[in-house]
């Protein structure tokens, strides 16, 4: 006897399997339809198998001849990690493991479980809603509450572990709502590098020494980047280890007549990884994009640097980190006359948008420029309260 899928079953899940290899992208309802399919023939030979072993064990070998198991026609196993690997991003995949980790450490220490055997585990409303009250007994915030009930929801579909519908969890809705209320929202408010500020960077990187090294030449272009292109730090730096599959390369910039085209391999709005290509033109200006990236880009290949080298590198020939940026940027700040506490990575990207907004450009082509696909960009215009209380001047003067 051999565990084998019902015919239509493995028809439909081989056609399945074949239809999205020819696809550039899906929808995460889709990528999560194909993984229940998928799962589910998993659980179902792993079920059978051992049904298979304990009966052959108890009644000596069974076998049919002419039909073989699933395994042996069509590996699933690897496919299915991939697709789970691939349903989400490596960072969000984390803080999920994150929290999944720290919910079933939370079930053992309260005695609801003995073990961890995730077939036997059966999440229940109650069992989330203690989870949500430990978390806020350990000052953990609403959104971070909330990202890893949204891990322990994907971790569930993924181990094939029972979950309830997420329509029927209203009392953990309502739960929900008063950990919001109660928990004030504490942060930072980060300030803007705009357009003067990146003025005064780059001036204190070209004038602290006689001739300009290398480094505070990366991080002149690496600032002026940021700010033209509305970069995020995440897109020109890396967190851990360099991945030339993702971070910059030395040919993702591509120096041509009219202006440079910056090729981001990833960005947060670019889920299935297609790339976007940034124009940067020239200005004419003391601050230029075009001849910053130029002059970089030369002296970059007299290093001699293969094309899926980094980009942006440091003294050490290593990648240009986030941290070894933002901390460099904080001390060119502070040397320029600037209190850089709340400055950080994404200051260039916010100041962009600020910048824009104060020199009259059209809403939309500030959308452009920013790659928003809504109306998030708002929340990065810093107003100037100078421009509050004009307004409100203004308002005296109604008829």
């Amino acid at each position: 006897m051999q565990a084998r899928l019902p015919e239509d079953k493995l028809q439909r899940d081989t056609e399945m399997l074949k239809s999205f290899l020819f696809r550039k992208q899906c929808t995460k309802r889709e990528m999560l339809q194909l993984l229940g399919h998928l799962n589910f023939a998993r659980f179902f030979i792993s079920f059978a198998d051992e049904t298979i072993q304990t009966v052959s064990s108890r009644g000596g070998p069974i076998s049919t001849p002419g039909t073989s198991p699933i395994r042996g026609s069509v590996a699933l196993d690897p496919v299915i990690n991939e697709l789970w690997a691939a349903a989400i991003a490596p960072s969000t995949s984390q803080v999920y493991t994150t929290g999944f980790n720290l919910f079933l450490q939370f079930l053992l220490m309260s005695g609801t479980i003995a073990t961890v055997v995730f077939p036997d585990i059966q999440v229940s409303e109650d069992m989330l809603i203690l989870f949500v009250a430990h978390c806020y007994h350990k000052q953990l915030s609403y959104a971070t509450i909330k990202l890893y009930l949204c891990g322990i929801r994907f971790m569930c579909l993924k181990n094939n572990i029972f979950y309830p519908n997420n329509a029927n969890l209203n009392r953990l809705h309502a739960l929900l709502g008063g950990v919001k209320r109660a928990r004030v929202k504490l942060r930072n408010l980060r300030h803007p590098i705009t357009f003067n500020i990146l003025k005064d960077i780059c001036v204190y990187l070209r004038t602290n020494n006689h001739v300009q090294s290398f480094e505070e030449l990366m991080l002149e272009t690496a600032c002026t980047m940021a700010f033209f292109g509305f970069l995020r730090c995440g897109e020109f730096t890396v967190n851990k280890e360099f991945d030339h599959n993702t971070n910059l390369c030395v040919k993702d910039l591509i120096i041509s007549d009219d202006c440079v085209r910056l090729h981001l391999r990833r960005s947060k709005t670019d889920p299935f990884r297609e790339g976007v290509t940034i124009k940067l033109f020239r200005t004419d200006k003391f601050i230029c994009p075009y001849n910053i990236c130029s002059l970089y880009v030369g002296r970059r290949l007299l290093q001699s640097p293969s094309p899926d080298d980094p980009l942006f590198i440091m003294s050490n020939q290593q990648a240009l980190s986030r941290a070894f940026f933002i901390e460099r940027i904080k001390h060119v700040l502070e040397c320029s006359g600037h209190k850089s506490d709340n400055y950080n990575g994404h200051s260039f990207r916010i100041g962009a948008a600020t910048s824009a907004a104060a020199a009259h450009v059209e809403d939309h082509l500030i959308k452009v420029l920013g790659r928003w696909s809504s109306d998030a960009y708002c929340r990065y215009i810093r107003t100037p309260q100078c421009l509050i209380s004009e307004a409100q001047k203004a308002l005296t003067l109604s008829q």
